[in-house]
């Protein structure tokens, strides 16, 4: 029996899916990448599921294919995780969704009927309903979290707000800054570092100044069920007292990105 292959619809559905796959798992694992970098990941990905599907000369080789190399490599693409076990859990993440959506989307299609137009119509609307989740999460629900500061065995929990207006870098290494309100660290921290380094920032009220920064041994942020680890974090000291009065702490953008 012969089966007509309509790449254009091909592409378009297995697009969807995995951007809908890598949306899902950073909403569900709490990471912020650009959302071009998800399509254009996705959009590579089939591409590149395309031409194994051409050559591969059978379905069992194509498949094998995808789950050992496209789909780890379009997660580890898409993510940039930090170590093994987060790729691993990013990668469960991805592979629920195409497991459970799948099915969904099988029922649906062989109950009303629908061919391809259908699964690309269900797809996109599952693509645009978890893009519009994810952006609601990061941009108005995810405000403030605790934040663990370590320091030669000591520890510090302070209420942290993440403020995507922080873009405070270190001049030299380009490292992301968080800003503390310097009241808030214990006096024995202080007295370590003597006289720290001063780098060039604007402060709350918008005046030029020069902030000092110090180097803690981690900083641990817990938002939303789960825990990155910063190592060797640069703090800001600020004098001042932060725009908000019940956080104590403004984290940088790029910790999120």
């Amino acid at each position: 029996m012969n089966y007509e292959w309509y790449i254009d619809v091909f592409f378009l559905v297995n697009f969807l899916m995995d951007a809908s796959a890598l949306i899902f798992a950073a909403v569900c694992r709490n990471r912020r990448t650009a959302p071009v970098r998800i399509f254009l990941v996705s959009a590579v990905s089939v591409c590149a599921g395309i031409l194994f599907l051409l050559y591969a000369g059978s379905w069992f080789f194509y498949m094998l294919l995808v789950h050992s190399i496209i789909n780890p490599a379009m997660t580890a693409a898409a993510f940039a995780p930090e170590s093994p076990g987060e790729f691993i859990r990013l990668l469960l993440t991805v592979y629920v969704f195409v497991i459970f959506a799948g099915g969904a989307q099988e029922f649906l299609l062989r109950q009303s009927g629908m061919g391809g137009a259908g699964a690309v119509l269900v797809d996109g609307i599952t693509a645009m309903a978890l893009f519009a989740m994810w952006m609601i999460r990061f941009r108005v629900l995810c405000a403030t979290c605790a934040v663990e500061l370590c320091f030669h065995g000591q520890r510090l929990t302070l209420t942290a707000y993440c403020d995507s207006g922080n873009l405070l870098c270190h001049p030299k290494s380009g490292r992301p800054v968080s800003i503390v309100e310097k009241i808030r660290l214990p006096d024995s921290w202080l007295r370590q570092f003597g006289e720290p380094e001063r780098i060039p920032a604007r402060t709350v009220n918008g005046s030029s100044a020069r902030m000092e920064v110090i180097t803690l041994d981690k900083m641990n942020i817990y938002l939303r069920g789960t825990v990155k680890e910063i190592k060797a974090p640069l703090i800001g000291l600020c004098d001042e007292t932060l725009v908000r009065s019940d956080v104590q702490m403004l984290l940088n953008s790029e910790l999120f990105l």
